[in-house]
């Protein structure tokens, strides 16, 4: 596959850093076409030539936001020292770090009634890669869980904590927030369901 042209990536840039930008005043559902280009200093016909209208735009920004983000918080190990299995675990150090650097975009996700389908994206993404890590241990107790209830236990309070930490100045640093999170997330039903060691931080 060719290289994308270096014009066409600097304007989805500046057009992603515009989006993220109009997030600190706006819904989801007030952003139009108008103000990006404003704000990404960019025409209309700039905007067109890259996405089909407004909706296309916002589905492609969430939606790789949400891969851009998994891909920065994920780390791989070795399962019981064997290389040819590895495991997911979230480094919560730098889901920190990804989320005080782009804090609108968390809190719409965990807020507004118009992001729920990216909401449910996040969260599928998130069971996929809780299925991954139990995959060679006994993944029977978190599949005997419902789907529902662990996911949403995860992403509102991972997303909840977060958001009070953005709200309150980020007056701690990303390590002693990622430290004590994976604390609180080492309860016994986490032990219960093999998950004790999904959520880490970079000290552990």
């Amino acid at each position: 596959m060719g290289k994308i042209d270096p014009r066409v990536v600097k304007t989805r840039k500046k057009l992603r850093q515009a989006f993220l930008d109009l997030l600190k005043t706006r819904k989801l559902s007030e952003m139009n076409i108008k103000d990006l280009t404003n704000q990404a200093g960019v025409t209309r016909g700039t905007f067109y030539l890259h996405y089909r209208d407004k909706d296309t735009f916002v589905e492609t920004i969430m939606e790789e936001i949400i891969e851009d983000f998994y891909d920065s918080v994920i780390n791989y190990v070795e399962f019981e020292g064997n290389p040819e299995k590895m495991i997911p675990q979230i480094v919560l150090d730098r889901v920190f770090e990804y989320i005080g650097e782009s804090p609108e975009f968390f809190i719409t996700l965990l807020k507004e009634n118009d992001a729920e389908e990216y909401r449910m994206l996040f969260s599928d993404k998130l069971y996929d890669y809780i299925l991954e890590h139990v995959n060679y241990g006994n993944s029977i107790p978190v599949r005997k869980m419902p789907k529902e209830l662990i996911n949403n236990f995860l992403v509102f309070a991972l997303l909840g904590i977060a958001d009070a930490w953005v709200v309150e100045g980020k007056i701690y640093a990303n390590h002693y927030m990622a430290t004590n999170v994976a604390k609180l997330f080492r309860s016994e039903l986490f032990i219960e369901v093999g998950l004790e060691n999904f959520f880490v931080s970079d000290a552990e």
